[in-house]
């Protein structure tokens, strides 16, 4: 097990020039897990109010800015309604996603360009659909969706070039965590199917893409373990 203290500290950016093995890599996004989860717990502790996002951030170890540091002027979280849904919905309820306008795919890898283009469909299907508490199948079914699309571009999908440089330990361990997070999603669909929510067809639809885009994944994972 690699020792990941000097990531504690959520302020230091320094990180060592070895290259990090898989497993390394592995930990390291199970800290973010970690951290991730921890946070949430102290914001459902605390609300969602500035006050208690700055006693989250704070217990956490994150640094907040003073009134007086160099930073734009953030609005009082108090002078927001209470139901952020119909803010959202003011401000995206009629966004449609522009498929036609590839220019930031155009050095995209296809692992890329097969999720991105899944998950918009997707997200254009379920925009209307509103729900109250995060384990609502629907928010695991996206979760799984858009932690995949994560990890891939921390493996440098969404960009070739970027991808060439990657460590392959970061590589392997972010596109594992892609598959995880896919099955996350396709392990989620008999639950919407008792909701209803979709048509069979739409399912099966969703559930086929999905298997699809594991199987592409499953490509990349043994050709990165091959390569030399």
């Amino acid at each position: 097990m690699f020792d990941d203290s000097s990531h504690d500290d959520f302020n230091d950016d320094e990180f060592d020039d070895e290259e990090w093995s898989e497993e390394q890599w592995e930990d390291f996004f199970q800290q973010e897990d970690d951290q991730k989860r921890r946070l949430q717990e102290l914001l459902d502790k605390y609300g969602f109010t500035e006050e208690g996002l700055r006693r989250a951030f704070e217990e956490m170890g994150y640094y907040i800015p003073e009134e007086d540091d160099e930073f734009d002027e953030i609005d009082s979280l108090d002078e927001i309604e209470d139901d952020i849904d119909d803010i959202l919905e003011q401000e995206y309820g009629s966004w449609e996603p522009d498929i036609s306008d590839q220019s930031h795919l155009q050095n995209a890898h296809p692992l890329f360009r097969t999720c991105y283009y899944l998950v918009l469909k997707i997200m254009k299907s379920l925009r209307h659909i509103r729900v109250k508490h995060r384990d609502h199948p629907i928010i695991i079914f996206q979760t799984g969706l858009f932690e995949c699309m994560s990890k891939l571009i921390r493996a440098g999908y969404d960009d070739i070039d970027s991808k060439l440089e990657a460590e392959r330990g970061l590589i392997l361990a972010a596109l594992k965590r892609a598959r995880k997070a896919l099955f996350l999603s396709l392990l989620t669909i008999p639950r919407l199917d008792a909701l209803k929510i979709f048509s069979d067809t739409t399912l099966t639809l969703y559930r086929n893409q999905i298997t699809e885009l594991l199987k592409q994944i499953n490509q990349e994972i043994i050709l990165n373990k091959t390569e030399k």
